[in-house]
């Protein structure tokens, strides 16, 4: 008998101690390291803005963000960076036999900053936009005449089956905040269904900016402490869906405690 109690306590501990790991906070996902140097020339130092758009294919009001974005890109050019991430359930769910845009990454960063509106716009991650996201536009404007406190640039090439990514930094104002660098690929020119608020469902709409992978850790790589200009370099295949032609890398430097997106680079494969 004492066999018995003791063996179901065992029992019942291993499945509490399953329940108890439930949780985003023990997924770990190391993605691609970064290497870091001296960066031999300083980069462009220039405010830009980066937004997270956050989409899904049965999302009717999306195109209207879309459309929102592009003519704030008209506007700004590459002073702004977009990335589109597919909301992991409900309206971000596919149709049957359409491509899934979610990912791994996306879907954390869904998570973390509890996104449950589409469309959902994030400036710098700081500043969250639902629905009618249009009051985005001059704050964009406004966020990139900004002094930087830091200045970023990236280059992209292809190396075989492999990408090689150089990211240069040079840090311009002092601060005690440990930063980090988060690397991911976007593509544009996918095609596949999406509801539209007014034609109803489309069937080769083009999405453009979207998010097929963060290359580096979902939260991004430490800077090295004590220096203020610095290169940093990784690379990885891309999964063999990816058109590298139609595809930008972006980087961003963030705070790693707030999550907040100082500056921001993106760059075709070259």
């Amino acid at each position: 008998m004492k066999k018995t109690i003791s063996l179901l306590a065992a029992a019942l501990l291993t499945l509490a101690a399953c329940d108890s790991i439930e949780t985003e906070e023990y997924t770990v996902y190391d993605g691609a390291p970064v290497s870091w140097s001296a960066a031999p020339a300083a980069p462009e130092a220039v405010q830009r803005a980066y937004v997270e758009k956050y989409t899904g294919p049965k999302c009717t009001n999306c195109p209207r963000a879309d459309e929102t974005l592009d003519a704030a890109h008209h506007q700004y050019g590459d002073r702004l960076v977009v990335v589109s991430i597919n909301h992991p359930s409900g309206q971000g769910i596919p149709y049957p036999n359409e491509p899934d845009m979610r990912t791994d990454g996306g879907t954390a960063w869904d998570k973390y900053f509890g996104i449950t509106f589409l469309p959902s716009a994030h400036l710098n991650r700081t500043e969250l936009y639902s629905g009618d996201i249009s009051a985005m536009i001059p704050i964009i404007g406004e966020s990139i005449q900004n002094a930087p406190s830091a200045a970023i640039g990236v280059q992209a090439t292809k190396e075989g089956s492999a990408v090689s990514i150089t990211a240069d930094i040079q840090l311009l104002q002092a601060s005690a905040a440990t930063l980090t660098l988060t690397a991911a690929i976007i593509e544009d020119s996918l095609v596949y269904k999406q509801d539209h608020y007014l034609e109803g469902r489309i069937d080769d709409y083009v999405h453009n900016h979207m998010l097929r992978k963060v290359i580096t850790s979902h939260w991004g790589r430490d800077l090295p402490g004590g220096q203020t200009l610095l290169r940093g370099t990784l690379s990885f295949t891309p999964d063999a869906d990816i058109n590298l032609d139609n595809s930008h890398i972006v980087v961003f430097l963030s705070e790693k405690a707030t999550r907040r997106v100082i500056n921001c680079a993106s760059c075709k494969i070259q």
